[in-house]
């Protein structure tokens, strides 16, 4: 009796040895400083749900909105180090990052024409290479850009702003990003490096006098509740850019690759949609705010910036990329 149990047990441990494990979720967590509700915050739903949907439910996104696990700078970190999967940023971000100094390019006023110029171009041959050559020195990968960013504008304390001049001693909030820093001193700003959650109590409290985003920061953050001056300079046309940490990247078969590419496609749709919404109703949404709208002197503004890009052609980026990216816009 006791040898036939023995048996049985054997038999039974050995169909458990060769039967195969579930597979086990693949969770991913995936970041951003953009708010919750925003257009970009409902881009990284997509993003979640396509891969949740595709992957059958093999791969979780988990979303996490508001600088919940970091800003933009432990955000980055965090990919370096594999605590953080992924991230939702601007393209832009990384430049701060050694060996990604050429992404900085982004935020040099009027670079782009439109924001469909704008979306070609960072998804073509020029910033693919650039990409590539980021991943390899950061270890943070770009493998998508998609959805459309309202373009920046200059929302202030104190105007109306109507030329570079008028800005000369306000302190204005930038990210802590080098390159707008030479940007906005350039016509006599005092610059204020801070993250984007830490803007609106340093508006209401007098800490700076404004700040630059567009019609869905703004309006997601509630900006200008504390800053009653507009003035629609378009400076920069922006994009959302999904990060990943490189070492995660290369542990996905290169289906688990192309799913999320595919899903950061779908997902940059609907952030546009969305946010073409927001900029549609964004006037409205000044007017009801008592906001005084202005149009600025574009070609003065342009032509105060037009040198700045002399600082970096051939030290921070290549010589020649800023010709290379105009000529490559239709």
């Amino acid at each position: 009796m006791k040898s036939r149990f023995r048996a049985g047990a054997l038999a039974l441990l050995a169909i458990v040895a060769v039967a195969p494990a579930a597979a086990a979720t693949l969770n991913l967590r995936f970041g951003s400083p953009f708010v919750s509700g925003s257009n970009l915050h409902k881009g990284m739903e997509k993003f979640a749900e396509v891969v949740a949907t595709e992957s059958k439910g093999a791969i979780k996104v988990q979303v996490y909105t508001d600088s919940q696990i970091g800003d933009i700078q432990q955000l980055i970190a965090g990919m370096q180090l594999g605590t953080v999967d992924m991230a939702y940023l601007g393209p832009g971000n990384l430049g701060q990052v050694k060996g990604c100094g050429p992404l900085n390019v982004n935020y040099l006023p009027y670079l782009y024409k439109s924001k469909r110029a704008a979306e070609a171009v960072l998804n073509g041959p020029i910033f693919a290479e650039l990409f590539e050559q980021c991943a390899k020195a950061s270890g943070v990968r770009i493998f998508a850009v998609a959805g459309d960013r309202s373009p920046r504008a200059l929302v202030t304390t104190r105007g109306p702003i109507r030329k570079p001049e008028d800005l000369k001693d306000m302190r204005l909030r930038i990210p802590p990003i080098p390159i707008f820093r030479d940007v906005f001193e350039k016509i006599g700003v005092k610059v204020v490096p801070l993250g984007l959650n830490e803007v609106y109590m340093a508006l209401s409290r007098g800490q700076v006098d404004g700040q630059d985003n567009g019609f869905d920061l703004t309006l997601s953050f509630r900006f200008h509740e504390v800053s009653k001056y507009w003035s629609a300079t378009d400076h920069v046309y922006d994009m959302g850019a999904f990060h990943v940490s490189e070492r995660k990247w290369n542990t996905f078969t290169p289906e688990q690759q192309a799913l999320l590419k595919r899903a950061a496609a779908e997902a940059g749709k609907v952030a546009t949609q969305i946010g073409e919404e927001v900029d549609k109703r964004g006037l409205e949404e000044l007017k009801k705010a008592g906001i005084d709208y202005t149009v600025p002197d574009r070609a003065a503004f342009e032509k105060a910036w037009a040198d700045v890009y002399k600082n970096y052609e051939g030290k921070v980026w290549p010589d020649g990329l800023v010709a290379k990216i105009k000529s490559a816009q239709k």
